[in-house]
């Protein structure tokens, strides 16, 4: 494997941002680190992307030119890139944090640096005094508990689920093709994460995410983390209301339609309810935005369905927090009922029958290919070396009809 690295740094005299280009050879590792590099890699993707600061100091600063990289990138067959936005460094190679970062750029010991994409709410409350909410003095009537305690129970189902663990997948493209979608998920597990979506996402159902901030922003507001949680909901509603940011093989200014269109077109056609006249012809202009490519157009849906969800989970989980305390404290009931799940801790446990199909089968052949094994005198080299033999029998004697007289 070829790695590239980029990083940028600060140079502390100067006080200047620079890039530094860094390269590894994992080849040229022995073994056992060859493949803990190439592991951190793979793993990139599922949030171990700071893993590869630990061999940071494997890499080598260089620019090789042309000449000198064609050769590398020609036996490896690519370069391979490794980044995290959130790393800078100084001109030695330290990790510098942001506020190591804003006193060298001010000189003043007190000053602080916000990263990239901080917004205003954020901003506040990191400046604010950090006032622990009196849970003591707080009182909520029996509807407001209903809300959040129906919003709390939904959010746990729904960080539970595959599809929010594991993202919307990935859109491939080569020479020139069609691109083509590719998810780790089932289609069954985003029908089982839509159906717990759309309880905290629809306008009219009681316990949404919005209307749970409003109840938590009424309980809470005289305190910062109110006006943090509101300034989250007010983001979520307002990345709604805007085009997506980027369309592969599109670009932004192509797609004609808000996140939301995306988001309902596919609930009220695909997933929620079956289409009238109106939403059907809406997917169909949605459809015709990315050149009728359903792939393009469900990884579109996939993607915004997503990053919705994490906007409901960063002020959720200190939603649904406030009313674990809040019950606690009290000794409160909203009368929520349960999930299925939590109140039926057996479903899911039963082996399917796919799975227990093919564990018997297995089962079989390993007691088959030890007979064979024992019927030829118990040659080195053990049972599973007939395992082959075995399986090739034993599908043949399933395929044929096996005769009564063979039973008795």
């Amino acid at each position: 494997m070829f790695l590239f690295w980029r990083i940028r740094y600060l140079e502390t005299r100067e006080k200047q941002f620079k890039d530094r280009e860094l390269w590894l050879e994992t080849d040229t590792l022995d073994d056992v680190t060859k493949a803990a590099v190439e592991l951190a890699y793979e793993l990139k993707d599922i949030g171990h992307q700071r893993e590869m600061l630990r061999y940071r100091h494997l890499f080598r600063e260089n620019n090789p030119t042309k000449d000198e990289s064609n050769p590398l990138c020609q036996r490896h067959n690519e370069i391979s890139t490794v980044f995290i936005h959130d790393y800078f460094e100084d001109e030695n190679g330290n990790e510098l944090s942001n506020k190591q970062m804003a006193e060298i750029l001010t000189g003043k010991p007190d000053a602080i640096m916000f990263p990239a994409g901080a917004k205003q709410h954020d901003i506040d409350y990191a400046l604010s005094d950090k006032l622990p909410i009196p849970i003591d003095k707080i009182s909520l009537s029996q509807d407001q508990l209903k809300v959040l305690g129906y919003f709390a129970r939904d959010l746990r189902e729904m960080l539970a689920s595959s599809f929010y663990k594991d993202g919307p997948g990935t859109l491939t493209s080569s020479c020139g093709n069609a691109p083509t979608l590719s998810t780790a998920v089932t289609d069954e597990e985003i029908r089982s994460f839509v159906t717990i979506f759309r309880r905290l996402y629809m306008e009219k159902e009681p316990a949404n995410f919005l209307k749970a901030v409003a109840v938590f922003k009424e309980a809470v507001r005289s305190y910062r983390l109110s006006n943090w949680v509101k300034g989250v909901a007010g983001e979520y509603e307002a990345e709604l209301k805007v085009k997506p940011n980027f369309v592969p093989f599109l670009g932004q200014d192509k797609f004609p339609f808000a996140r939301k269109r995306i988001i309902d077109v596919f609930l009220y056609t695909q997933y929620a309810h079956q289409p009238d006249a109106d939403r059907s012809r809406q997917f169909q202009e949605c459809l015709s935005a990315v050149g009728n490519n359903p792939p393009l157009l469900i990884w579109l849906f996939l993607t915004e369905l997503h990053a919705c969800s994490l906007h409901i989970r960063n002020a959720g989980v200190i939603i649904a927090d406030f009313y674990d305390r809040y019950c606690q404290y009290h000794k409160a009931s909203s009368d929520v009922l349960v999930s299925v799940a939590s109140d039926n801790p057996g479903i899911g446990t039963l082996e399917k029958k796919e799975s227990r199909e093919a564990r018997i089968f297995r089962e079989k052949t390993e007691g088959l290919a030890k007979t064979i094994w024992i019927n030829k005198g118990c040659p080195n080299g053990g049972p599973m070396q007939f395992i082959n033999q075995a399986s090739e029998q034993l599908k043949a004697a399933i395929a044929r009809k096996i005769d009564v007289k063979e039973v008795k």
